[in-house]
């Protein structure tokens, strides 16, 4: 790993922005976009990651060309029926996940009152990203940090990140950390990422360019 220092960013909700639903439905709180002066009208983004409130059943906006994560933070969950698919996916309880097309017609039903979920949106052409739920246990990986942004959120309890040989950071309720990615840089550093509490749920998305 290069001795360079790493160009972290800890973000906590002053820095985060609350915008409507590009289908007008509700509202999304947008905890990080790339390219930094993207938006949802004219300028298309790379990748998206927010949190949302479902408060009732209904459709999403689509997003043709983006491949899409979602991961129930708060709530007992909801179905998702797909266009693209031919039978619905539950994601039950804080922690579930399903990954789709942004191309598809999604409908949710909240399976026993509001919502609240964590979303990634990366254009398929351009980015690949992967999404890792930390709950229980710790979750280790390589991270090779020219082509490969890492994306750390803390949705409950707290959240240690460890970088063998640079540092580590601790995240509360609601904290990111973001590793962006640095081309032209070369290294690999391995990362632990811990629950650390009982409670503890959190997110870690890689994002890599293609």
């Amino acid at each position: 790993m290069s001795g360079q220092p790493l160009s972290a960013r800890l973000l906590s909700p002053a820095d985060y922005k609350l915008m409507p639903w590009k289908n007008g439905r509700g509202a999304t709180t947008e905890l990080a976009i790339f390219p930094a002066h993207a938006d949802l009208k004219t300028e298309p983004f790379d990748w998206r990651i927010s949190m949302a409130d479902v408060v009732e059943d209904g459709a999403f906006s689509v997003f043709p060309g983006y491949d899409r994560s979602l991961i129930v933070a708060r709530g007992q969950g909801m179905e998702l029926s797909f266009d693209g698919a031919a039978a619905p996916v539950t994601v039950a309880g804080a922690g579930a996940a399903a990954a789709f097309s942004g191309d598809w017609r999604t409908h949710g039903r909240l399976l026993g009152g509001p919502v609240r979920d964590f979303n990634v949106m990366s254009a398929r052409a351009r980015v690949h990203h992967e999404c890792e739920v930390i709950s229980g246990g710790p979750v280790q990986f390589v991270w090779e940090m020219g082509p490969e942004t890492l994306f750390c959120f803390c949705i409950a309890g707290h959240l240690l990140l460890k970088m063998r040989g640079s540092a580590e950071w601790q995240l509360a309720p609601e904290q990111s950390l973001w590793l962006p990615a640095e081309p032209g840089r070369h290294g690999l550093s391995q990362v632990m990422v811990m629950p650390h509490t009982r409670d503890t749920l959190g997110v870690v998305t890689r994002l890599r360019r293609l």
